[in-house]
């Protein structure tokens, strides 16, 4: 016999051989089965191939090149009905079955408008050209069986790259996308669950470049979600070993820690060492201003006040000093009630932050 091409079945992809062939029944042979062995459109020594090896029940086409007995794949077949072959099982639930592969196939203008290369379970590459004159969605996609996917769009309304993991949780890189969700030139971190960033060999940067704008961090976290007692809505500094240091390089910087609700009755700034040797310093080369309803200074062994001018102390009410032992005031005069003594009158300032009682309204 010699060279014949026929339509056939796939029906068992078990192979022995490990060599790629699949069990088939030729239809231009009554329905005979044969061994088929796969031909790939690239091969490199065994070493790297394109495989595709069809899957039980699809349309194929095959040959028998000469008067042996080895058949070849030929391709995969998709067949506007199912075919009509006296005891062929091929089932067809669709009158086009490439929109099986790929729903949005002919979409745009009625013609093939996509490459793609899949799995029975819907994983792997599709590279779409999808446009007409309203319409573009031009795109590369690379995607899982359970959705997770890599998309790479040139779609006017999405131009970005975005990692998907199917569940909500996903990273985009925007070009200039014709959407108000999405800012131009950004890139967007959004995850369902926690974010860890390691670095284990070298040191971590985050830098606003000279024509940036703002460097925020806000967590909007209030623990409704949680429901089980849960920490939400810090935003925790630390350093395990080594320092923690805040800094401003501009000639009128300032820096501000501060509670931003006006309404709240138990806020606090707490600065605080826990070593028996450590210290807490407050130095400026111009003035310290301390404003407050009432201020309370507690010293477990000495308190020294010392000023190159005056001191000046004043009360709108009584003025106590006791002490537990003598009381000693040395000056070159010790004057009472001669009506000598200054007005204490504290300069302090109302600076207020870039951002007032509202704090970052904006992100």
């Amino acid at each position: 016999m010699n060279q014949i091409i026929s339509l056939a079945e796939v029906r068992d992809r078990s192979d022995a051989s490990r060599s790629g062939s699949f069990l088939a029944r030729i239809f231009e042979l009554g329905n005979e089965e044969k061994r088929v062995q796969y031909v790939s459109p690239y091969a490199s020594n065994g070493e790297g191939a394109f495989i595709g090896i069809p899957q039980v029940g699809t349309q194929v086409l095959v040959c028998k090149p000469g008067k042996g007995d080895d058949w070849y794949y030929l391709g995969a077949t998709f067949a506007p009905e199912p075919l009509q072959v006296e005891g062929a099982t091929i089932a067809d639930d669709s009158l086009y079955p490439l929109e099986r592969a790929n729903p949005s196939l002919y979409r745009a203008r009625g013609e093939p408008m996509a490459v793609q290369f899949t799995g029975a379970q819907g994983g792997g590459i599709v590279i779409t050209e999808d446009y007409n004159p309203e319409f573009i969605n031009n795109k590369t996609e690379i995607r899982s069986n359970v959705n997770k996917k890599i998309l790479l769009s040139d779609a006017p309304a999405i131009d970005a790259i975005i990692l998907d993991s199917g569940n909500g949780s996903k990273i985009t890189i925007a070009d200039n996308p014709q959407n108000d969700s999405i800012p131009a030139r950004s890139i967007q971190v959004e995850s369902v669950g926690p974010q860890k960033y390691i670095n284990i060999g070298s040191q971590t940067d985050v830098v606003v470049g000279n024509g940036g704008r703002e460097l925020q961090l806000l967590n909007q976290a209030n623990g409704v979600e949680w429901g089980d007692g849960a920490t939400c809505g810090n935003v925790n500094v630390q350093s395990k070993w080594k320092d923690v240091n805040v800094f401003t390089q501009a000639e009128s910087g300032r820096i501000f820690i501060e509670c931003l609700n006006t309404t709240g009755v138990d806020q606090v700034i707490e600065i605080q060492t826990n070593g028996s040797g450590g210290a807490i310093r407050i130095k400026t080369n111009g003035k310290v201003d301390i404003q407050a309803s009432a201020i309370g200074i507690n010293a477990t062994n000495n308190i020294d006040i010392k000023a190159g001018g005056d001191i000046k102390m004043q009360s709108g009410g009584i003025t106590s000093i006791k002490a537990a032992g003598n009381i000693n005031a040395d000056g070159a005069e010790i004057q009472l009630n001669n009506e000598l003594s200054s007005e204490a009158i504290p300069n302090i300032g109302n600076t207020e932050s870039t951002y007032g009682n509202e704090g970052i309204t904006t992100y």
